[in-house]
Parts: C-alpha cells; structure tokens; sequence
C-alpha cells in the first residue's frame, strides 16, 4: 500500500510534468499552432470518411424503401423504418379473438421498445371472413338475384381520426345477444350499390366451428351507420390501400372482438399489424444490432401465433446498408492512405522539428536527473493536450469535408446539387482517436530518441549527424521496390483492371495503391542519389564566382539528413498530385468518352413513325407521327414509306429535320440499326448493319482520331462517292474477299423481312460509335440506298445534338415545336448526360474522387506550412553559423544569396523529381487501370490525360512558398545581432 507521502510525491511529480506540457507549448506557440492544423487536418480527413459512408448509405437505404414505391396491389405505400405481421387462415380454421390477442398485445405494445427504435405508429387491422349482403329480410340466400356482393367485417384501430363522415355518424356497439350490428362503408361502395346511412340489411355465410370445424350457418342483421373517406389518403395510417377497403364493412375494435363474437365464434381470418419506427438515428453500426433485434422479436411473435408472416421490414436492406457501408468505408481508407501519409509525414515534422529544438533541453534534463519516463510523459501529456483539442476542432471540420465529398462530381469540381445529411458518428469519432493516437506516437518516438542521451552523449551524437539515415542503411527503399514491381507485373499482366470480368474494380482498392507505393519507393531511391547530384553541383559551382550558390550547394552535399523530410514532401506532394490528378481527368474524361461512345451522341430515340397498316406490330401509334390518315405525302408534308404488297405494313414518318424546331435541338440526323449477316472472315457471321446519313451522321455522332487511320470526313465521302458503299472493321479489311473494291453480300432483317443487298467495300473502321467487337461485325452504309433496296421506309432512330448544358429534364418540358408538329412526349431517351450523372452519383466514384481532391487541398496547404517551418527552425538551428559567416566578412547580400539558392536548390529538386515521378507514374500505370466492367469499360481505350493545369497549380503553390520562405529569412537575417550570434554557449 502506498503511503500518504508517496501519494503526494506521485501527484507533486504529474503536476510539474503537466505544467512542463503547458510551458513548453506557450514556449513555442508558432511550432504547437503548426502542429494543431495538421491534426485538424488529419483528424478531420479520416473522420469524415465513415461520416461520407455513413451520410450516403443512409440516403440510399432510404431511397431502397422509398415511400412512392410498392409492390402489392393492397399494400400501400411503406415507411423506411416499418414492419408489418401478417397472420392468414383459411376458412375451415378462423380464429377467435382470443387467440390473437398475445400476439397483438406483444407487436403493438413491446416490438418497438426491444427493437430499440422510437415507435411513431402502431395499426391493428382485424378482418372476418367474407359474406354474402342481402336486403333486409331476405331468408332465401340462395337467391343471387337479390344477393348485392361479397363483403367482410373489417377494424382498425384509432379509425375515427383518420377518416371523414360523409353521412351518418360512427357505428356504437351494442352488446345485447342478436342485435343489429353497426357499420361504416366507404363512399365508393355506396355509389356502387346505390346505399345510404340508416338503411339496414342482412349478411350471411357458411362458417366453419373454431373447435369443431363443423359447418353453421351465420345470420348477421347489419345497419349502416354512416358512410366515410378518408381524411388523408396519403397519410401514413392507410397502410392498405383504401380501395381495397371499398369491399369492408368498417366496425370498431369493441364491436369487432364483442359484438360479431355472438354472431361468429371465430371472426378472425385475417389479421395484420403496421408498425412505424423512427430511424433517423440510426447508424450504420447500429444496423446489425437491430437487424438482429427485429429478427428475434418476429420469432417471439411467431412462437405465440404460428404461421406469422414479416412481410414487409426493413431487413435486407439494412443488411446492405451495413456491410456496403463499412466496405466503402475500407476502400476510400485504401485509396487515401497516400494523402493520409503526407498528412502524417507533416505531423511527424512538425513533432521533430518540435523535439529537435529541446534535445540541448532534453540532454540538459537528463543530465541533471530526469529519468527517460518523465521525458517521454511530458512529450506524451503534450502531444494528448494538442490532440484533444484538434480532435474538438476537428469534428466541425470532418462534417464540412464529408458534405464536400458528397457534392463532388469529378476531381476539385464541387457542383453536384444533392447534398449529404452528415452527421458525427461513434464509429467516426473512434477513427479520429486512432488518428490522435498515431499522432500521439509520432510525438513520442523522436523524444524517446532525444531522452537516450545526456549532455555528452548528445554533444558526440551531433558530430555524427553526417551518417545516412536508418531507411538507407536497412535498403529499405530497395526493398520496396519488390511489391512495386510484383505489382506492376500483376497489372501489366492482367491488361486493365477493366478486364477482371465482372467484379467492380473499386473492390480492390490494392491495386490502385501500386503506383503510390511506386512513387514513394522511387522518392526515397531518389533521396539516396540526392547527395551525389547536389556534390555534382557543388562542384560546377565552385568554379563560378558565387559564394552563395558554392555556400548552398556545399551545405546540402554534407549534410543531406537535415533536408530528407521537407525535401520528401515536396517531392512526394507534387508526384502523388500530378499522378491523382491526371488519374482523375483521365477516368472522367473516359467517362465521357466511354458513355457517349455507347449512346452514339448527345440523345437518340426509336421513331416508330405511324404504321398505315393495322397489321403492323407497332400498333400505329408511334412516336413523332401525324394524327391523320391522309396518304398523300405531297399535302401533308409527311414522308410516307412504299411496300412491295399491301399486306406488308407501310409506315408515316415526320422529316427528321422538323426535329430542329424544338428548342434546344442544334443538329439531328437518321440512323438505321437491323441485324444483318454476311460471309466474312471465311465464315457467314450474324452482325448489325448500321445505316446512316452520310451528310448528318458527323454532325451529331460522337468521334475520335483514333477511331479509324481514316478520318471521318474521309470515310464519309467514299460513301457519298458510291451509295452502295459500305464500311467495315479493320480486322476484316485485307482478308480473302474482303480488299476495298470487292463485294460483300449482306442479308439485312428488317422487321420481319430479308433484303439481300449486293454492297462494295470502301473504307474501315477500328472502332464505331455504339459497336462493341462481342456484338458480331458491324457495316455501316447509306440508310436511303437501304430503304430502296428494302422498298421502303421502316423504324430508325433519331440521334440528336443538343445545345451545351441543356437539361433533359427541361427539354421534356419543352417537348413540343412552337406549331405543335413534333413531340417528344411519352419516349424513352437514351441521353448520355444522364447516364454521365448518374455515374458520377455513384458512391464510390464520388467518394474517391471526393477524398482526392480535399487530400489534393490538404496536401498542398500543410506542404507551405511545412516548408516554411523547415526554413524557420533551419536558420534558427544554424543561428551561430550564420553568425560567424556574418562576423568573418561576408556581406549581407551574399547571405541573402546563400539561403535564396538553398531554398532554391530544395524546391528545383523537389520540383524536377516530383514532376518526373508524377508524369512517369501515370504514364506507366494509368493505361492499366481502366474502369469498368467487361467489354464496354475499355471500349474506346484510354487517352491518358496528364493534368498539366493541376501540376501548374502545384508550381505556383511551391513559388509562393519559396517567396514566402525567403522574405520570412530575410527578416531574421536583417533582425540578426552577430554579438549575439557569436556568443558563447549553445544555439538557440
């Protein structure tokens, strides 16, 4: 047991080391300040990445149960967060009241407490089984003349304040045996048969005993009590479609359960119970745990009424919801941590810029007694005071950050429209402690370090600062050079990621952390060869007269290992930024390219046209036709297809160029797509034939150079040149019969006939707008010598160019020429802008490129702020020797010029590596790293983008921070007193 003196010597000892902790960060306000934005920074990067999953899986789950969405024609409209129980028997087996009850009693009252979730609703519905409504007085019910329908006693609770009395009033229970039971029925059952309130009538039906199952006749005198609608019917409580209510007899609970008993001994058949929970709360840890809950609470329910049924609940998707949330949460982790590294890599500097300034005042400690544990406390309670108030600061920042992520559309643009409903999370929050807490390390390792030694030690470890640093003598950089080229080789080997089959490639984030990884091997490989290129300098520089280029370049040769970390981040920031950007323009630009290859333009639709003939398989209602039989295209303006008999259908078509009246359409143009087959390659293969309009076709299509060795103006005029031209797939062109010049037999199906057309080969292809090679060959050829072959005209698509940034939303509006001949209403439009945005919606892709581009920021602004500790603490470290400069002679010019070609020397260096690692990294690896799924992800190929205006941004930030740098010494240097320089004892 300790003593009461030990007590207090343990508590007066953590006091005066939490008193060192505050005095020493009021001691360096600027170095704790520097320290404080990177944490905040870190901290609030990694929190807002399970805020962003969290935030966008909750949408979606949301969205999984969306509330104007149903699948039953009797169930309506359902809650995100709702279950309901179903309980079904069949005729010979009804239900008492009774037997119910447990069961209802346990859903209504304690489902949504063990679940764990506010309850908002609770509705019990009871139904009988049905029963044949007669006048009143009717005995003969086997009279269907006079029977008026088939109709059942139905309940639901708190009915009174959901629904609106039109006539009458509400039904009152009457609890004397054979009295006549009240009902409400619904307005449109009262129209139907023509009944008003007060009017009484007799139902009745063969019923099967509970018990027995022995067959009884049931009588029941009815009155009408009033007729109802329903107050609001989209008002959460109608669960059922109030329809489907139309064909109940409403009574209440008591009536139900009492009054019916004396007539029926079982009057339950059906029974169902809607429960609407609050969910806005919940998280995605928490969705296992309810799923769990709700699973047990269905089974208890189950236990006490067998043959329960969950037929609605929140389940699968939570499920979901769960494990896509921590999965994305996983992969936006993988494709940041190189952001998060740089975020650490300035905590690290910062903490050993922090220790390196106290290790005289460590030594001294130490030598006087201290013990290590006492140092590493201080560093330690340090590094938890500054921690805790980043992680404070932090929280603000990470829900800001997540709502930027959720507004990305693709590298630094923020303009989505949707907006993310973000929210702190305990998972998140458990992320920024891990983030505090390898803060908290890097604060700790270098003073752990620095407390080794006493005043002598550390006077001899300094005469040794001239040795490589530890990664060098391990070789760690060449060690990592083995997962980076067994990578390489994975993806060289595998083509693109594109074509790993149908696996989405964002699920292995791995890969993308090659070139990463690359880059960071390289940089440290780089750093090893630093010294030899600045000696090389130096010794180009001594033979000029430039004391201070000679002065720099010597201080950099001889000791390197006080210039590897600013050196490194900047090489290493301005690498992985070229490299993510130009990833980034890339797999967007392709994006663009990728889809408006597979819609072929802008916009296109099928024009069915109107079919003259009533045999036609369209039906003669197409879109783009006139409301007239008249058959002359001369008086109505309308092109009007020819048919070799009258029994073939014969098709009415607008001129494709009355398309242009609708605001917002530029160009327009006609495209033919039928199968067709032809003997090519030395076999008879199935392919499609695409028939165009040679002039317009270029107008409206999507084209690149690379498409064909020919370009398109020239392909376009072999087939002006011979109408009966067409064009093939290079691979095709050269084979046995296939030479431009020879003739290709093409049998072309077009909606249900065959034309065999004799065509000329003119010209090829590598790749054509909406072609993939799986799809068989494709030949393309003039549409019009098509339709004269064929005898006529039949169904083509319109491809259509739009005016830039319209908005199909708005062109469908405005789907109507000004005279009312061209409509767009009622199609569906393949639009490749939409099919852009809908990708760019994706989680993944947004989150990705999201975390890119805040990293991008981060990265750029803690760099500057790194840089320019680097070059204060430098000259603050090299005070005496700046000073002994000054007092041996040389002139204030000259030391201006000795620090100017230093900064110059690290941000040349860091500049010239940067770029070639950025460039070369994404030249080698992006090709490999083609997006998508099967054939169509790498169908056109990549056009590697480097992102020049990105890299530009980057040299503009390093010659902010070379200004900035070198005003800052500047002004030290001109405040600099050599007496004081020159004194004896320590460096500051």
């Amino acid at each position: 047991m300790l003593s009461l003196g030990n007590c207090v010597r343990i508590l007066l000892s953590t006091w005066a080391i939490f008193v060192i902790a505050i005095k020493r960060i009021i001691s360096q306000k600027g170095l704790a300040l520097a320290s404080l934005i990177g944490l905040v920074f870190s901290i609030g990067l990694t929190t807002s990445i399970p805020v962003y999953t969290d935030a966008v899986y909750f949408r979606l789950f949301n969205e999984s149960l969306n509330p104007n969405q149903s699948t039953s024609s009797t169930i309506n409209k359902k809650a995100p967060f709702a279950l309901l129980f179903a309980f079904q028997v069949d005729s010979n087996h009804l239900k008492r009241w009774e037997e119910v009850q447990p069961a209802s009693q346990f859903i209504s009252q304690q489902a949504a407490a063990r679940i764990g979730l506010p309850l908002k609703q609770v509705v019990r519905y009871f139904n009988s089984d049905t029963m044949s409504l007669f006048p009143k007085g009717e005995t003969n019910f086997n009279n269907t003349k006079t029977m008026l329908g088939w109709y059942s006693f139905s309940t639901l609770n708190d009915l009174e304040t959901h629904i609106t009395i039109l006539e009458g009033r509400f039904p009152v229970v009457n609890r004397t045996p054979g009295s006549t039971v009240e009902v409400l029925i619904s307005k449109n059952m009262a129209d139907k048969l023509g009944l008003q309130a007060g009017e009484e009538y007799t139902t009745f039906a063969r019923m099967a005993m509970p018990d027995s199952g022995a067959i009884v006749a049931v009588t029941i005198p009815i009155r009408i009590a009033g007729i109802w609608t329903p107050s609001d019917p989209t008002d959460s409580y109608w669960f059922i479609q109030t329809s489907f209510l139309d064909e109940r007899m409403l009574v209440t609970e008591e009536i139900f359960s009492q009054q019916l008993a004396s007539f029926i001994a079982g009057p339950i058949y059906t029974c169902m119970w809607y429960l609407m929970m609050d969910g806005s709360n919940v998280l995605y840890a928490d969705a296992g745990p309810i799923s769990g809950r709700i699973t047990s609470v269905y089974q208890q329910a189950a236990e006490m009424l067998p043959d329960l049924k969950l037929l609605q609940s929140p389940l699968d998707a939570l499920a979901a919801y769960h494990s896509n949330s921590v999965l994305l949460t996983v992969q936006l982790y993988a494709f940041s941590l190189p952001i998060l590294g740089l975020l650490l890599a300035f905590v690290s500097m910062t903490a050993g810029l922090s220790v390196e300034q106290r290790r005289n005042e460590i030594a001294v400690m130490r030598s006087r007694g201290a013990v290590i544990l006492q140092m590493i406390g201080i560093a330690a309670l340090e590094g938890l005071i500054l921690g805790a108030i980043g992680l404070g600061l932090s929280i603000p920042i990470s829900l800001i950050i997540a709502g930027w992520i959720g507004q990305v559309r693709t590298f630094l643009d923020f303009g989505a429209l949707s907006s993310l409903p973000v929210r702190m999370t305990k998972t998140s929050l458990e992320y920024g402690l891990a983030a505090v807490a390898l803060a908290l390390l890097s604060q700790i390792l270098p003073t752990i370090g620095a407390a080794r030694h006493t005043v002598t030690t550390y006077k001899q470890e300094r005469s040794r600062m001239l040795r490589k640093p530890w990664w060098q003598r391990a070789w760690l950089d060449m060690l990592l050079f083995i997962p980076t080229g067994y990578g390489a080789y994975l993806l060289r080997q595998q083509g693109a990621v594109a074509l790993m089959g149908n696996r989405n490639p964002f699920d292995n984030p791995l890969l993308f952390l090659i070139p990463a990884l690359c880059v960071f091997s390289l940089s440290l490989f780089f750093m090893r060869l630093m010294p030899l290129l600045v000696s090389a300098v130096a010794w180009l520089s001594s033979k000029t007269r430039s004391v201070g280029l000679l002065m720099a370049s010597r201080q950099l040769s001889r000791t390197p290992s006080f210039y590897i970390t600013p050196l490194m981040l900047l090489i290493l920031t301005l690498s992985l930024s070229a490299y993510t950007a130009s990833l980034a323009v890339t797999v967007d630009r392709h994006l663009y390219d990728q889809t408006f290859y597979s819609v072929g333009g802008d916009l296109k639709f099928l024009d069915f046209g109107e079919s003259q003939n009533n045999s036609s398989p369209f039906g003669g209602g197409g879109t783009a036709a006139a409301s007239n039989d008249n058959s002359s295209g001369d008086s109505s303006g309308f092109a009007i297809s020819s048919a070799s008999t009258d029994t073939e259908p014969v098709w009415v078509f607008l001129p494709v160029q009355e398309y242009l009246k609708i605001p917002g359409i530029t160009k327009v143009a006609r495209v033919g797509r039928y199968p067709a087959s032809a003997s090519m390659g030395g076999t008879n293969q199935d392919g499609t034939f695409l028939g165009i309009d040679r002039y317009d076709f270029p107008l409206v299509s999507f084209w690149r150079s690379d498409f064909s060795s020919t370009n398109m103006g020239a392909l376009m005029n072999f087939l002006a040149m011979y109408p009966d031209g067409v064009l093939i797939p290079q691979s095709y062109v050269g084979q046995e019969g296939m030479k431009i010049g020879d003739t290709l037999p093409v049998i072309v199906k077009i909606y249900g006939d065959q034309v065999k057309v004799d065509y000329k080969i003119v010209g090829g292809f590598k790749y054509f707008p909406t072609w993939y090679p799986s799809t068989g060959p494709l030949i393309v050829g003039n549409l019009d010598y098509l339709f004269d072959e064929a005898g006529g005209m039949f169904p083509y698509q319109v491809w259509l160019k739009t005016m830039p940034g319209l908005d199909l939303n708005k062109l469908q509006q405005h789907d109507t020429s000004a005279d009312g001949t061209v409509r767009l209403a009622d199609l569906y439009m393949d639009s490749a802008l939409t099919d852009i945005e809908i990708e760019q919606a994706l989680p993944q892709r947004q989150g990705l490129f999201g975390v890119l581009s805040v990293g991008f920021f981060a990265a750029g602004l803690l760099t500057v702020l790194g840089f320019l500790l680097y070059a204060l603490f430098s000259f603050r470290r090299r005070f005496i020797e700046l000073g002994v400069l000054r007092a041996i002679g040389l002139s204030y010019g000259q030391m201006v010029s000795y620090l100017a070609w230093e900064l110059a020397f690290l941000i040349l260096m860091g500049i010239g590596a940067g770029t070639f690692l950025g460039v070369g990294t994404a030249s080698w690896f992006i090709p490999y790293l083609q997006l998508g799924y099967g054939e169509a992800a790498y169908i056109p190929p990549y056009v590697i983008q480097i992102s020049w205006p990105a890299i530009l941004q980057i040299y503009s930030l390093f010659g902010i921070v070379f200004v900035l740098g070198l005003v800052g010494l500047v002004i030290m240097l001109q405040q600099m007193k050599i007496s004081q320089a020159i004194k004896l004892g320590e460096t500051v």
